[in-house]
């Protein structure tokens, strides 16, 4: 063999009878590449769509977990210091009384007053959900005994759809608690408060915990 000779042609090495470099694709062949580009890309964007979807699920959880530790911290932290008081009754309204302190609410409510840290005296703190999901605080300093018309109000937490408080008396568990002059708990503070929070119209996250309180 001349080693000066031209290398054979890379068309030489696939060409027989049934090929012709100048022949385009066949409407059979055409179509298979199709319908091999149609799946790979649906199969794609399925990947991709689980995905995306996968993310935004745990971004979504990841949020409420982290709202729902922020108001139990919030909860622990107020409630603990919380005080008996005659002019300052603790107040703990059931969602199905006839009569709520606010009338925004058709979910539990709970008003007291403590000794924060950071805070000058007695300050009134109370919590509640409004119709629109919104976790509602109370907050008025110094206190005045007055829940309702009195003091500031603001978002605490968003779109709860469950806040469902209950009292232990030491002997059992209430789902109310009235320490108002005449009431059945009158001048006195639950010894524990079990919280039931959840949050989240679709696939709901539910979560409680229980509060002791040293003042009880």
């Amino acid at each position: 063999m001349d080693r000066w000779a031209q290398p054979a042609s890379p068309w030489s090495l696939v060409r027989g009878p049934w090929f012709d470099p100048r022949r385009g694709l066949t409407l059979i062949e055409l179509l298979i590449a199709i319908a091999i580009l149609v799946t790979v890309t649906a199969s794609t964007l399925l990947i991709f769509r689980g995905v995306t979807k996968a993310w935004q699920s745990g971004q979504v959880k990841t949020e409420r977990y982290q709202q729902a530790r922020l108001l139990f911290d919030l909860f622990a932290r107020e409630l603990t210091s919380c005080v008996a008081h005659s002019r300052y009754p603790f107040v703990g309204q059931d969602a199905l009384d006839e009569e709520h302190l606010r009338p925004d609410t058709i979910q539990d409510e709970l008003f007291f007053v403590g000794t924060l840290p950071g805070r000058s005296g007695l300050v009134e703190r109370g919590y509640w959900v409004n119709r629109a999901g919104d976790m509602m605080c109370h907050d008025d300093e110094p206190a005045d005994g007055d829940y309702v018309s009195t003091g500031v109000e603001e978002p605490c937490g968003r779109d709860v759809v469950e806040f469902d408080v209950s009292y232990f008396d030491g002997v059992q568990w209430l789902p109310r608690w009235d320490g108002r002059a005449g009431g059945a708990q009158a001048g006195k503070v639950p010894k524990a408060i079990h919280i039931i929070l959840a949050i989240g119209e679709r696939a709901t996250e539910r979560f409680e915990t229980v509060i002791f309180v040293p003042t009880g």
